[in-house]
């Protein structure tokens, strides 16, 4: 079975106005027409975790998603923040999932910041 796993962001739109969100659309339009049997697109928010590259609004977000988890128990960060490692651990989930025939029926399955948290945290 060919199955496809894409990274992608939370608000990606091929007619969105802010070019992130577009490219983003774009990119996922495309790959789901590559002909794979089935194409998983994964929607995180903020992505938490290191850096090698110093971007401070990132950093800044990055920081307050941090604090408002730790005082809320991640409440207050996973709904719209997500640890990159959940986020990679998700993403195999979901494609084992499919390898192994339980993903939700159809070609194409997208995993959003709820489903991602649940998936990342096994």
């Amino acid at each position: 079975m060919k199955v496809y796993v894409l990274i992608s962001s939370a608000g990606a739109n091929k007619d969105a106005y802010f070019p992130y969100t577009k490219m983003k659309g774009e990119l996922e339009a495309a790959v789901a027409q590559l002909g794979f049997e089935k194409t998983v697109i994964l929607r995180p928010g903020l992505l938490i975790g290191p850096r090698q590259d110093l971007r401070p609004p990132e950093y800044t977000l990055q920081t307050l998603a941090g604090g408002m988890g730790k005082i809320s128990g991640g409440m207050l960060k996973n709904f719209w923040a997500q640890d990159a490692d959940v986020v990679g651990r998700a993403a195999v989930q979901a494609g084992l999932k499919c390898l192994d025939g339980t993903a939700p029926e159809g070609h194409l399955w997208m995993v959003t910041q709820s489903d991602i948290i649940r998936l990342g945290k096994k």
